[in-house]
């Protein structure tokens, strides 16, 4: 999975497995599983996605993954003053930080490139695609 430098990644990976820092077994175990899995999901006999079945039960789930998949770094300063869950009617929340107002980083990987990009601007594909609205 590395678009750029495979041919250096490729290189390194032999050295490292023919070195026996990477077993072997390691690596048949990781492309089996994957192999798996899309050999599960047809995506060798359909790999283009048909998005005209995408609906609103499919938006749904794609939303509740949205919301389970954000991560709190710190919960309060002590254990035992959590911040969350916040109060219902909280006045104000503060989001900082390089990926506060930032789409792309927020959306991280496997959205519209890969490995993700910086910006808003393809704001409107990514929260599509991810089952959400931008507000």
């Amino acid at each position: 999975m590395v678009p750029n430098n495979y041919i250096e990644f490729i290189n390194d990976l032999k050295y490292f497995v023919k070195n026996k820092f990477i077993l072997m077994d390691r690596i048949d175990d990781a492309v089996s599983r994957i192999l798996r899995v899309k050999f599960t999901m047809g995506l060798f006999e359909n790999p283009i996605a048909d998005f005209s079945k995408v609906n609103e039960p499919h938006r749904d789930i794609a939303r509740e993954a949205v919301r389970k998949s954000l991560v709190l770094l710190k919960n309060g300063k002590q254990g035992s003053e959590p911040v969350l869950p916040l109060p219902k009617r909280a006045s104000k929340v503060l989001v900082a930080g390089s990926h506060a107002d930032n789409l792309g980083y927020q959306c991280g990987g496997w959205t519209i490139g890969w490995q993700g990009f910086s910006g808003n601007a393809n704001a409107t594909a990514i929260v599509y695609l991810m089952g959400g609205h931008r507000h």
